[in-house]
């Protein structure tokens, strides 16, 4: 939704407020992942946030300002987005924080994550599932 808003000086201000239906949701951070066969592909909108791989049981996950949790070693593509800008992504991994350009990838517990796109706001990862 967008909403506009006098300020305390009278100016007109530009509010995009988006809609949030999860509890706990705060920032606006979400994301989705969806495999087909080994295949997977993730959308990343707002940062920080978590990418996890669906169980071993499902095609898709979607969440919305996950927790971040402790860094983990070879349990499955599993890392954190702490910015998105437009062409490079700053992904977390194990406690590391790497600037990846758009078509770059980097190795996340023996799978290829490869950043497709960033247009600053949201953000495209490929990888082959376990």
């Amino acid at each position: 939704m967008i909403a506009l808003r006098r300020s305390p000086t009278g100016a007109l201000v530009l509010a995009v407020l988006a809609g949030c239906p999860l509890a706990g949701c705060s920032g606006g951070s979400s994301t989705s992942v969806s495999c087909s066969g080994s295949t997977c592909r993730a959308t990343v909108s707002g940062a920080p946030v978590e990418v996890t791989q669906p169980d071993a049981n499902q095609s898709t996950r979607t969440r919305s300002s996950t927790p971040r949790r402790p860094p983990r070693n070879n349990d499955g593509v599993d890392f954190g987005v702490n910015a998105i800008g437009p062409g490079w992504v700053d992904v977390e991994d194990d406690g590391t924080v790497t600037r990846i350009p758009q078509g770059g990838s980097f190795v996340e517990d023996s799978s290829t994550v490869r950043l497709e796109s960033s247009d600053g706001r949201t953000a495209v990862f490929t990888f082959t599932k376990r």
